[in-house]
């Protein structure tokens, strides 16, 4: 029986409703807010072939050492590179790791937080593709530019599943703490991350070969549109600038235009990197170029 005392909860009530409401209403109308975002995919090449010599056996697998791989990859790469604001949201799939970061404006973006956040990634890559290469595998990063734009709510749990009175059972608790949908804001609608994922994917096909940092034309650009003049492209190399002088360079062995979905855009890939005396104190440079015929695409 219940009482006039009795707490009814519904699942057309809860916040989580509310919110679902709240951008099934901002999508219908055309209100959706878009934001600049810079975003990259990291691949570990030749984990296919493993997982295919292997029937698909994650035992097989775990005793071949390849779960120390993906160990290893989530160690490096899939961590967030730059905490602060703006800050880096980081999603790990299997054996890919994508990571993408708004862009919002130059008040809110240091030019030095933008540089060590390139120099991060970039020395995570190097050190992560040596590790993959003395384990028979490989690496292929891809950096691109773009948008994302959020429509729907970021999860759906088991508030919009239950109705209970009072206290739940503790199988309702259970319920009401799971988390069925990820879907993480950051990477919803986000053409940055889609544009590298299809980059890296088309792989050796369009000249993208393993063990190997690329970055397209969009990226160069989203970053000049927050700072104007950060990325200055001169010959062979990108500067990314310091003071009106160059903080980093990279440089490119090889550029192309590649057509992903629609979208035509140049592919740079890195076969070196520089970091400057200038911002950091002293000069460091990375080859990027030393491990290019160990790794299937």
């Amino acid at each position: 029986m219940t009482s006039p005392h009795d707490q009814n909860f519904m699942p057309f009530i809860s916040q989580e409703y509310v919110e679902q409401t709240y951008w099934r209403r901002q999508a219908a109308q055309g209100k959706l807010k878009t934001l600049r975002a810079i975003a990259g995919w990291s691949d570990i090449c030749g984990f296919g072939d493993a997982l295919a010599s292997s029937a698909w056996d994650l035992s097989k697998l775990n005793e071949r050492g390849l779960f120390r791989s993906l160990s290893q990859a989530y160690m490096s790469l899939g961590r967030p590179l730059m905490p602060s604001m703006p800050s880096e949201r980081v999603l790990v799939i299997n054996d890919g790791i994508a990571r993408t970061v708004d862009l919002t404006g130059s008040e809110h973006i240091e030019q030095a937080q933008l540089l060590f956040y390139i120099r991060n990634l970039l020395i995570q890559h190097y050190m992560l593709e040596q590790q993959l290469v003395n384990g028979g595998l490989g690496l292929r990063t891809v950096l691109a530019g773009g948008e994302r734009c959020q429509y729907s709510p970021t999860k759906f749990t088991g508030h919009l599943l239950l109705s209970h009175t009072n206290e739940p059972s503790e199988f309702g608790k259970r319920l009401l703490e799971q988390e069925f949908v990820y879907n993480p804001a950051e990477f919803q609608m986000n053409t940055a991350f889609a544009l590298a994922y299809t980059l890296e994917e088309m792989g050796s096909s369009e000249g993208l070969i393993p063990n190997r940092a690329y970055f397209e034309t969009r990226w160069l650009s989203t970053l000049n549109d927050v700072i104007p003049g950060f990325c200055v492209l001169d010959g062979q190399t990108v500067h990314l600038l310091w003071h009106d002088e160059p903080g980093i360079t990279i440089a490119f062995d090889d550029c192309r235009s590649v057509e992903a979905k629609g979208l035509v855009t140049s592919v740079y890939r890195v076969c070196e990197f520089i970091v400057h005396e200038r911002f950091e104190g002293e000069r460091t440079a990375f080859p990027m170029a030393a491990h290019d015929s160990r790794a299937d695409a």
